[in-house]
């Protein structure tokens, strides 16, 4: 009997080692744009190493064939498998430096993340939203949009 629940508490305290590897790895799916019930959207890929309970990342928006947005990430994971993520540096597409060469504040193009792990043996999925951080919160031209992914699978 007590190898039994000397088993049971041991497997008790590793479950939550077992979602953090879970979400290490590559994801990939869409990002919206143009509002959170848009369809319009990129290919887009996460990378996430998991250490307890920090994240970081790095994020890729495939916008064209030639142009791939680049961004670190770092955030956290809580206890009810949600997750915050936001911008720590970025590389900026041609428009936005443009943008910033007229005066645009390069804080305009920062974002932070919010999703939900759902975790599965076959089909794991992050889905959640993103939105602009910017002076104006509310200002109605403020970018925000959805997120879908799924792990990319080891195998390849």
């Amino acid at each position: 009997m007590k190898a039994i629940l000397t088993i049971a508490f041991t497997a008790a305290l590793l479950l939550p080692l077992s979602a953090q590897k879970g979400l290490a790895g590559l994801w990939e799916g869409t990002i919206t744009h143009g509002g959170i019930y848009s369809t319009n959207g990129h290919r887009f890929q996460l990378y996430l190493e998991v250490n307890e309970k920090y994240i970081k990342g790095r994020s890729y928006i495939h916008v064209t064939a030639d142009s791939i947005v680049q961004m670190e990430l770092r955030g956290q994971l809580y206890n009810d498998n949600s997750i915050y993520l936001e911008e720590v540096n970025q590389e900026w597409t041609e428009e936005e430096e443009a943008a910033i060469e007229e005066g645009a504040s390069p804080e305009q193009f920062s974002r932070k993340y919010q999703f939900i792990y759902k975790r599965s043996l076959w089909d794991p999925s992050l889905e959640g939203y993103w939105q602009e951080v910017t002076p104006m919160p509310f200002h109605f031209k403020r970018e925000r949009g959805r997120i879908f992914l799924e792990k990319k699978s080891s195998k390849a």
